[in-house]
């Protein structure tokens, strides 16, 4: 095994009973990430919290596409948002931002 680089945005939608939505890119600078065998990295992704008094809209599963590949990864969630006339503000931050 060797080292592997990655920069960008990872693609992740929210796939729950009522349909799927689809994070949009934060304003968070990418920056180049080389990870090690055995190493990890992340991303964070950005809901709205559900303050809205009902039940809103469960995902319970995130589709994930690592940066400048077009294989998926499906995980298993519980992201809870609420339920409104438009869209959530579903954000997703760069590939190691934060770690």
């Amino acid at each position: 095994m060797r080292a592997c680089s990655l920069q960008g945005f990872p693609g992740v939608d929210l796939k729950g009973r009522d349909g799927t939505i689809s994070a949009t890119r934060s304003k968070a600078a990418p920056v180049k990430v080389t990870v090690q065998p055995g190493e990890e990295t992340r991303f964070t992704l950005n809901t709205p919290p559900n303050t809205s008094g009902g039940s809103g809209v469960t995902f319970t599963s995130l589709i994930v596409t690592p940066p400048n590949e077009t294989h998926s990864h499906t995980l298993p969630a519980g992201i809870n948002l609420p339920v409104s006339d438009k869209p959530a503000a579903v954000t997703v931050d760069p590939v190691g931002v934060g770690k």
